[in-house]
């Protein structure tokens, strides 16, 4: 997968930003920092500053005099900068001192607050995670990771990179994280549910997703983080990008919901079964070319009246054909695909949300609720109202 889109897919379920710089020159960013253009000016020139003065192999991190911490990474001449983030909760001084020194006033001194008070704050893990999920793309491998900690001084208006301690990430540590996230992960890209249930988070919660006397919002960022990861695996294990996105949507929207720590916990075994099961039921990677496109277009139209010749136009194949190719594939008509596929998205809905019976039979383009309780009845063995009181 191309470094742009692991970028672009972890900015989308995290908010972190990433720049591509080429022979210096940035290339692409996944968004626009939401600052006074004074203040993003003064940023960007920043991270050109880190830009142009590094050039070996070397993940550096920096933190700029507002508080504003950066990764660094080069390779294949180009290079890629992670951030801002913070590094810890203390940052109001900052926000003070940049109001004062800038005379933002009004809107502009709002957005400055509003940018600290929603900025990421990545623990060494988190740092550690975001690398790793960048493994294995064209443009960045590693075996270890190892960040230098440095700083941009200034000389004679030149600017320059000066290494300062190594960041003292402990290497037992870092490896124990490894350990526990390639199990997380195996589980994710073999569909496990059954591990993903039996998995004891109480013994790895402290290492890897839910620290003690950290604060709350650093649970969220790595819940967050962690649900990029699972869902980054289920991509690689075939699992389609639409129905991807919509799960780490509705996951998102869970992790903001939370108002306790102890809440945490819960929440990042919902993520592990949720991906698995995804993975276990969603995979296409077993499917010939012609069913994946069918598949997906069934599971894109969910909420639409879908008739074979709708299929069989959009892919440009007769519909005599089409149902031969998946009648012999799936082992089940085109038409039974689709009423079970609309009864599996009943179940969640019945589950996640409150919508009554009609609803979900307009919402999925049944004929009338009898229709839609009738089949549901017919798969599932029970009626839908009966099938919600079991949840």
């Amino acid at each position: 997968m191309k470094i742009e889109k692991i970028a672009y897919s972890i900015h989308y379920m995290t908010t972190i930003s990433f720049s591509f710089y080429e022979n210096n020159v940035k290339t692409y960013e996944t968004n626009s920092l939401l600052l006074p253009e004074e203040l993003k000016a003064e940023i960007n020139h920043f991270k050109q500053s880190i830009v142009e003065n590094h050039k070996d192999s070397k993940t550096l991190r920096v933190q700029d005099k507002n508080g504003l911490t950066f990764l660094c990474l080069f390779a294949n001449e180009r290079n890629i900068i992670i951030g801002p983030f913070l590094i810890n909760d203390d940052f109001e001084h900052f926000i003070d001192n940049l109001i004062l020194n800038h005379r933002f006033i009004n809107e502009e001194a709002i957005m400055v607050e509003q940018f600290y008070y929603n900025a990421k704050i990545l623990t060494e893990s988190h740092q550690t995670i975001l690398l790793r999920m960048l493994q294995n793309s064209e443009f960045y491998e590693f075996d270890k990771v190892r960040i230098f900690n440095v700083q941009i001084m200034k000389a004679d208006n030149n600017e320059s990179i000066k290494d300062t301690a190594e960041n003292d990430i402990n290497a037992k540590y870092v490896e124990a994280n490894n350990q526990i996230q390639e199990k997380l992960l195996t589980i994710v890209r073999n569909g496990d549910v059954e591990a993903a249930k039996l998995f004891d988070f109480a013994k790895t919660a402290n290492q890897l997703l839910i620290y003690r006397n950290n604060p709350f919002t650093n649970i969220k960022t790595s819940l967050m983080i962690f649900d990029a990861l699972c869902n980054r695996e289920a991509l690689k294990s075939g699992v389609d990008l639409f129905l991807a996105n919509k799960i780490s949507n509705n996951i998102k929207f869970n992790i903001n919901k939370i108002s306790m720590s102890s809440e945490a916990r819960t929440m990042a075994e919902k993520i592990l079964t949720t991906y698995a099961k995804l993975v276990r039921d969603y995979t296409l990677m077993n499917h010939s070319s012609n069913i994946k496109k069918i598949i997906l277009y069934i599971r894109k139209n969910l909420t639409n009246k879908i008739s074979l010749n709708d299929i069989a136009g959009d892919l440009f194949i007769t519909k005599e054909h089409l149902s031969r190719l998946f009648k012999k594939e799936m082992g089940l008509t085109i038409s039974e695909y689709i009423i079970t596929a609309k009864i599996e998205e009943a179940k969640t809905l019945l589950k996640e949300t409150d919508y009554n019976v009609l609803d979900i039979a307009i919402l999925l383009n049944f004929a009338n609720s009898s229709h839609f309780s009738n089949s549901f009845k017919k798969i599932t063995g029970m009626a839908p109202s009966d099938y919600r009181k079991t949840l």
